[in-house]
């Protein structure tokens, strides 16, 4: 059975940034390096013990180059660096997807460093007209292979959005937010404990939690903070410009609109 564990890092144990700065390059980044490594061991370690024998790391933060690759499990396999042919390279091959460290949708009340894959410039965004962020964006990116979603971790708003999104999903809470750079959070040790045993048995439910399924056509809405994000955006045949902030597109592939 292989198993890839994506791994963001604003859902982690004690991870809340700073306002106004981003998480990479911030005080606390050196710590989310070790926190995320160890929640990506503990992660793996659960995958193995419930009957992984192939567990694919995929460094999914900023730019993949984000975690202590050598502190890793030796096991493992990793996928890091960008640029990448495509978002998930490999899970095609896969027979189950975990979210590490994920994080709620931009604007989620109390959702710890909630955004939508950009916190500088997206606002809002919506799959076939219902408002969505990276939980389930992703999770829709591998139903299009049959791949379940059998793991999330976040903060106790990005759990309840995966759960709203993947029915039947394991979920493992590492703190609750206070606001979006406040939270009250699990000892990272103690996050691990809860880790790793909710991958063993997200991997022993795996049958029973369906892929995210979504019929084509795919229409992608993001809504920008400024205007300036969308500017000339009406020069692509493939975008329609909805208004000043906001732009579309459709396509029966949905990694074309990622």
């Amino acid at each position: 059975m292989r198993v890839m564990v994506s791994v963001d890092f604003e859902g982690g144990a004690c991870i809340v940034g700073q306002a106004g700065q981003p998480l990479t390059g911030g005080p606390q980044y050196e710590l989310a390096q070790r926190v995320m490594t160890q929640e990506a061991n503990a992660a793996a370690s659960g995958a193995f013990a419930a009957g992984a024998d192939d567990v694919i790391i995929n460094d999914c933060h900023g730019g993949g180059l984000n975690l202590l690759y050598e502190a890793l499990d030796p096991r493992v396999r990793i996928l890091l660096g960008t640029p990448r042919p495509r978002r998930f390279w490999g899970l095609e091959d896969c027979d189950a997807l975990f979210f590490v460290g994920y994080h709620p949708m931009a604007g989620a009340a109390r959702g710890v460093l909630a955004h939508s894959y950009s916190s500088v410039s997206i606002q809002n965004m919506w799959l076939n007209g219902r408002r969505i962020g990276e939980i389930g964006l992703d999770a829709a990116l591998a139903g299009q292979f049959g791949v379940p979603v059998a793991l999330v971790t976040s903060c106790s708003v990005g759990c309840a959005e995966a759960e709203e999104f993947i029915p039947g999903v394991e979920t493992v809470t590492t703190k609750e937010g206070l606001g979006r750079n406040s939270a009250i959070s699990l000892h990272p040790d103690r996050a691990c404990d809860a880790i790793r045993e909710g991958a063993a048995r997200a991997i022993e439910r795996r049958d029973a939690i369906a892929p995210v399924v979504v019929t084509p056509p795919y229409t992608v809405r993001r809504e920008f903070k400024f205007a300036s994000a969308t500017d000339g955006a009406d020069k692509d045949p493939t975008v329609t410009r909805i208004d000043a902030r906001t732009i579309e597109r459709t396509s029966d592939d949905l990694f074309q609109l990622i």
